[in-house]
């Protein structure tokens, strides 16, 4: 059961993260609004997975009471972050996969409308030089994905040190997610698409996969320090 919750939460990250390669691969100038749509569906079932990981780590931290068992799954579920996040490196894995899923969403939730998905040609992983706007789309990312992960993951580590004080905690918690979040709307998502709209993206992707990635090495790095 426990495993279960790290995967969960891994897998609610990837969801987050492939979205961005579904908009990248995912072209169609017919059905534009249509497959924003799908997409967005596969988007918003991370909080399904979200609602599978807190239960789990709120039994752990309330009923099994054990700071070991919380902090070892905590690692874990990062650790399978970073794992499931490695494969969308690939042009193969993430072109077919973005496809696959689009069309199972579109046959249960599209009525089987047809598709004349654009082609999108393997791109080198730097097609440009790096500048500053790519230091600053890396760094606004992986704060934000800092903010969202450590909120939502250390807070049942955290609450065994006070646990006097649950509440203000998860009040708190919300409040840095929030400001993870925010982050993401206003200054991650309007570069990425925007450049997806002028026929460049892979490089954003890119940046935007690793710096996830290198988010949740930190907190592996963290977790092992606080041991």
């Amino acid at each position: 059961m426990f495993i279960i919750a790290a995967i969960a939460y891994a897998f609610s990250i990837f969801i987050d993260v492939s979205v961005y390669h579904f908009k990248y691969y995912i072209q169609d100038d017919k059905n534009i609004r249509h497959l924003f749509s799908m997409i967005n569906i596969f988007q918003y079932s991370a909080r399904f997975f979200i609602l599978i990981f807190t239960p789990i780590m709120a039994y752990l931290t309330e009923s099994v009471k054990d700071r070991n068992e919380v902090w070892f799954v905590t690692l874990l579920s990062h650790f399978f972050v970073v794992l499931f996040l490695l494969p969308l490196y690939s042009y193969r894995f993430s072109s077919c996969f973005s496809k696959r899923i689009i069309n199972i969403l579109n046959l249960f939730f599209g009525k089987s409308k047809p598709l004349k998905l654009t082609y999108i040609e393997k791109q080198k992983y730097l097609q440009k030089p790096f500048i500053w706007s790519d230091f600053y789309l890396f760094l606004t990312n992986y704060i934000a994905g800092f903010l969202f992960s450590i909120s939502i993951t250390f807070l049942y580590f955290i609450s065994f040190y006070y646990p006097q004080k649950a509440l203000m905690l998860s009040s708190g918690t919300q409040i840095i997610n929030m400001f993870g979040s925010m982050l993401l709307i206003l200054f991650i998502d309007p570069k990425i698409m925007g450049a997806i709209d002028d026929g460049r993206g892979h490089q954003e992707i890119t940046i935007l996969t690793t710096s996830r990635i290198l988010v949740h090495i930190t907190l592996i790095l963290i977790l092992l320090s606080i041991r």
